[in-house]
């Protein structure tokens, strides 16, 4: 077979391989999006582009609606657009889901270097059973704001101007606030090149911008927004809601104080790496859970590879093999909610240490 080297003497899958890949890939999330009937989301996404189309008040004639109001408009055009086709919501999302996937596979080839490297790094990500479950078997949007925040990251790395990184994460949580704690990550501290105070406070700025046409719908948003809380599962710090005598508050403080952390050491990590670990303790200490919040660090996974990113994509692909809310397959010892969390925890051990190595080694040349 036709292999050529990655430039550091590592073998690269030929081009015909790469293809292939991409093309079964693709094959599996259009077989899953063909076979989509509906699941709770997509119905409470329903009922969001409906109030929308006849004029209601989004955030107070349903609960079932947690997000800005720029991706319920995106749901009700998407209606729209369904509508004129004779396709259902469901399906019309899948589609466009399926081309934020390949666009993000074609920015991870970019960021990854180009070549037969960068596809295969775009392989990676657009062939992970995580991105395919998410996207095209529960058809969550989670990877449209992840996109937006790779070309953040992408911008930044390449010195584009404030105000191109602040337009991408001023976009990435305008689609869903997953990265609401990522803006200070890009800020300049201490001579390291980033974006300026006030850029990194656009994107907070123009989130809540976005509610101002919804201002006289305050109550709703407040309630199904701002508090809004995940799923409370046997996961991580959410547990300690299970010990009585504990504060209700408890795993929210930790998690909070665990990103607050996070930022301060981060500070001075390129900023791919900043991130991908900013979502793994994101994940670690989130004090709630849904299955598809396991897609956040892929695509800065296969950009940084590791034994950890792929003991992570082994793992949470075993668990939606299980998940009643996955293939719910009657198969025994499939990892938890614990393997995943372990997983989690391992994967950032790992990458802390592979970043280390460089420094050893050069302490020990001197």
């Amino acid at each position: 077979m036709n292999r050529q080297t990655d430039g550091g003497g590592g073998p690269v899958a030929s081009a015909a391989v790469i293809a292939a890949g991409f093309a079964a890939a693709a094959a599996i999330r259009i077989a899953f999006l063909s076979r989509f009937t509906t699941n709770f989301d997509v119905a409470a996404f329903a009922d969001a582009a409906a109030i929308l189309r006849r004029g209601g008040s989004l955030y107070l004639e349903t609960s079932r609606y947690n997000y800005s109001p720029l991706f319920a408009g995106v749901l009700a055009g998407l209606s729209r657009a369904g509508d004129a086709a004779g396709v259902s919501l469901g399906h019309a999302l899948g589609a466009l889901l399926l081309v934020a996937d390949a666009a993000t596979a074609w920015l991870v080839a970019r960021m990854a270097g180009g070549g037969r490297r960068g596809a295969a790094a775009g392989l990676l990500f657009f062939a992970s059973p995580i991105s395919v479950f998410v996207s095209s078997f529960h058809l969550q949007f989670d990877g449209l704001a992840i996109l937006a925040l790779l070309a953040a990251i992408h911008a930044a790395e390449k010195e584009r101007g404030s105000a191109r990184v602040s337009a991408w994460l001023s976009a990435s949580l305008v689609v869903k606030h997953i990265a609401a704690f990522f803006p200070p990550l890009f800020v300049r501290w201490r001579g390291r090149k980033g974006i300026g105070l006030v850029a990194g406070a656009v994107p907070y700025a123009v989130f809540a911008a976005s509610f101002l046409p919804f201002w006289r719908q305050w109550p709703g948003i407040r309630s199904h927004v701002v508090e809004y809380r995940s799923l409370a599962e046997d996961y991580g710090v959410g547990m300690l809601r299970n010990v009585p005598w504990l504060p209700r508050w408890l795993p929210s403080a930790v998690f909070l104080a665990a990103v607050a952390t996070a930022l301060v050491l981060l500070r001075d990590v390129p900023i791919r790496r900043a991130c991908l670990r900013l979502f793994l303790v994101t994940l670690i200490f989130a004090p709630g859970i849904c299955e598809y919040y396991f897609v956040w660090p892929v695509a800065l996974g296969a950009l940084t590879g590791g034994a950890g990113y792929l003991v992570y994509t082994a793992t949470v692909s075993a668990f939606f093999l299980g998940s009643p809310d996955g293939l719910g397959l009657p198969l025994r010892h499939l990892p938890g909610w614990h393997g995943i969390w372990w997983s989690l925890v391992l994967w950032l051990m790992l990458d802390l240490r592979a970043s280390r190595r460089p420094a050893a080694a050069a302490d020990q040349a001197g």
